[in-house]
């Protein structure tokens, strides 16, 4: 190869952020309190609905390409949008600007997405290396980190406890400041989409159709409700649980008891996580259509039809629905009505959950490109 083409081709390889050696370190005058949101249905807090002023126009704020593939749910902490890709790497950019804030390595593939909490970052890398991290973002040294095998889904944190799940069956509770075991459970099928929690219960959607409710304290068990098809997706809070099933069905189970208050059979595989909105559940499927259900009784409200597959959950920004489909476009729709509002088309389909800090909406596709929205 020629001298000058080969100075020509490592300039550019050094232009791109997947290619770059930038290490990210979290400035030591920020510190981040609690996040009130942090990524769909992966905060205890969260039913996947931000308030905000958003006018429903996915007007292009930044936009920035990595060389690899999303792994795992983007994340928003310290004021940072966080991508884990498929090279066991994570990535930091400036919400607000799109600047590359650089990126950390791991030993694996990071499954779970990444908690950020009090300027420390909670995530579990597999395969290969089964592990689960807790790592200071100012001097990105690991505080503690714990043997934990396939462990999947996004983790949760309830005061000073993290609670996750995994492929291999096992439930755990950890004190987060230092990684100590507070209890373990078996659960003898996967826990595909980790936990959600509240009212000191944590909720477990488990592969063999099963929905565990444990008490976040001891893990005692407060029921197991049979619901007779796989649950890969994350449970919603609202009145009930509500969760979904891979065979088209959801369901409204009561918090305490674990009975069926009412169920719902459709025609497609269901992948996504309910969103929740003043008594309204918000879901896709993989025929395309992402519907809004009255949550007394599981009437259809309203349904849009995309073009292509829908596995990525939908979240409630302000007055719209936001969600991607495989077909390559991102859609914002009115809540009320499932009206059309605005979208954009990607080079390739969209399987992961937008996020959003309620002034801006970041998505990335396949592909590794991120875009950022706004007004």
């Amino acid at each position: 190869m020629r001298p000058r083409l080969s100075l020509y081709i490592l300039t550019i390889a050094c232009l791109i952020p997947g290619g770059c050696t930038k290490k990210f370190r979290l400035p030591a005058d920020e510190q981040t309190p609690p996040p009130r949101w942090t990524y769909s249905r992966q905060d205890v807090r969260s039913t996947a609905r931000i308030g905000s002023d958003f006018g429903g126009e996915l007007n292009l704020k930044w936009e920035d390409k990595i060389s690899e593939s999303p792994v795992s749910p983007l994340s928003i902490g310290a004021g940072r949008l966080i991508f884990c890709g498929t090279k066991r790497r994570i990535y930091f950019y400036d919400i607000k600007s799109g600047d590359f804030k650089g990126r950390v390595n791991t030993k694996g593939n990071v499954q779970t997405g990444v908690v950020v909490i009090d300027s420390v970052a909670y995530f579990g890398t597999s395969p290969k290396t089964d592990e689960f991290f807790c790592l200071n973002l100012h001097n990105r040294k690991v505080l503690w980190s714990r043997p934990l095998k396939d462990v999947t889904g996004g983790p949760i944190i309830i005061d000073d406890r993290l609670f996750v799940g995994s492929s291999a069956g096992e439930l755990y509770c950890l004190n987060r400041l230092s990684g100590e075991i507070i209890w373990q459970r078996s659960a003898k099928a996967k826990s595909l989409a980790g936990p959600s929690g509240g009212g000191g219960i944590v909720y477990f959607p488990l592969d063999n159709g099963n929905l565990m409710a444990l008490k976040a304290a001891t893990g005692e068990m407060v029921f197991e409700a049979k619901l007779d098809q796989p649950l890969a997706a994350k449970t919603v809070l609202g009145d009930n649980v509500y969760v979904t099933g891979i065979e088209g069905g959801l369901f409204a189970v009561d918090r305490q008891s674990g009975e069926t208050a009412w169920s719902k059979e459709f025609a497609y595989p269901v992948w996504t996580s309910p969103a929740l909105d003043d008594g309204v559940l918000f879901f896709g499927d993989n025929g395309g259509l992402v519907r809004a259900l009255n949550t007394d009784d599981g009437s259809v409200l309203w349904e849009f039809q995309s073009e292509g597959v829908v596995v990525s959950s939908p979240i409630i920004v302000g007055d719209f629905v936001i969600f991607g489909s495989l077909d390559r476009f991102l859609y914002c729709c009115d809540k009320k009505t499932g009206t059309l509002v605005s979208s954009r088309e990607f080079k390739r389909g969209i399987s992961i959950a937008p996020v959003s800090d309620g002034q801006v909406i970041c998505v990335a596709s396949q592909d590794g490109t991120i875009q950022c929205f706004g007004d």
